[in-house]
């Protein structure tokens, strides 16, 4: 008996050794065909030593929370705590959710971003990406993904895109980005919909982005369920994504001919003393988007 429980053992770290080297040859095909923009927010061995390891229970706590909002130059410039929590929030969101949504979209490659399944990962102070404790909890759409998957693979697959997105939004959203918009909401009394505006802020655009990577119908079925999509069984019955960005006509001779542009402010034009707009920000005229957008293309001849 003795023989046989080691011989399952063996077996066993078998498997999860087969199963972490398949995903990490993805995440290296990645790294490679993609921005490393996207992939350089995700950790899924450990980090490297400098950087500071910290759980979601520690840093979500409330007092640690409000204390980094406190903290942050945002409210020492604007004394609004408002102002600095969606401030926070738009750069977690740009932490948090590009890179597994980069990865579901041209991999089929299925992060389990659930809180209990991470830890932040810190340089400077400063929120640097997410660390994936688990990747046994992982799983692949094989028809999206960029390696043949093994018939012997130990690891889960799902058999279609309904149940991939299921997965990823389930970690993501409900497990995640619920949790923490629910937490600086009861603390700041932040509007909840700017939050999911920072969401999609930080995710809309990328879709654009992976065109010549990731395939047009992968890239359109997620878009659409993720932004265009009113009711939504997989982000809990209404969609908090829905209707957050509009389309704007440009006609400016050497500027794009249109710009996706958010509904809800992120309150950065509140910050003294400059008082400035994103270029996608809902409070620009049309004559001032344009005039800002041609001071950037001179900026950067």
């Amino acid at each position: 008996m003795e023989k046989q429980d080691n011989v399952m053992v063996i077996s066993k770290e078998l498997n999860s050794f087969d199963l972490f080297n398949l995903l990490k040859e993805v995440f290296a095909l990645a790294q490679c065909k993609l921005d490393t923009f996207y992939t350089d927010l995700l950790f899924i061995s450990q980090p490297p030593g400098k950087a500071i390891i910290i759980s979601p229970t520690e840093y979500l706590e409330s007092e640690n929370l409000l204390s980094l909002v406190k903290a942050s130059e945002y409210y020492q410039l604007s004394q609004n705590l408002k102002v600095a929590a969606s401030i926070w929030n738009k750069i977690y969101s740009w932490v948090a959710l590009p890179g597994v949504l980069a990865l579901m979209t041209w991999g089929g490659i299925g992060l389990d971003a659930s809180l209990d399944n991470i830890s932040f990962v810190l340089e400077n102070d400063k929120l640097k990406g997410l660390w994936f404790h688990d990747m046994s909890r992982t799983v692949i759409y094989p028809q999206r993904s960029p390696i043949p998957i093994p018939k012997n693979y130990p690891g889960k697959l799902v058999n279609n895109v309904d149940e991939l997105h299921e997965f990823v939004f389930t970690g993501l959203f409900k497990n995640n980005l619920l949790t923490v918009i629910d937490s600086l909401h009861k603390l700041t009394k932040l509007s909840q919909k700017t939050m999911w505006g920072n969401a999609v802020n930080a995710s809309e655009s990328q879709f654009v982005q992976l065109r010549g990577y990731a395939s047009e119908e992968a890239i359109s079925k997620d878009y659409s369920v993720l932004f265009e999509e009113p009711y939504s069984s997989i982000i809990y019955n209404r969609n908090p994504l829905y209707n957050l960005v509009r389309i704007e006509q440009i006609n400016e001779p050497g500027l794009p001919e249109k710009l996706t542009v958010r509904k809800t402010c992120c309150l950065y034009t509140l910050i003294p003393p400059d008082y400035s707009k994103c270029p996608n920000c809902p409070l620009l005229t049309p004559e001032e988007r344009i005039t800002q957008m041609k001071a950037e293309v001179l900026e950067t001849e």
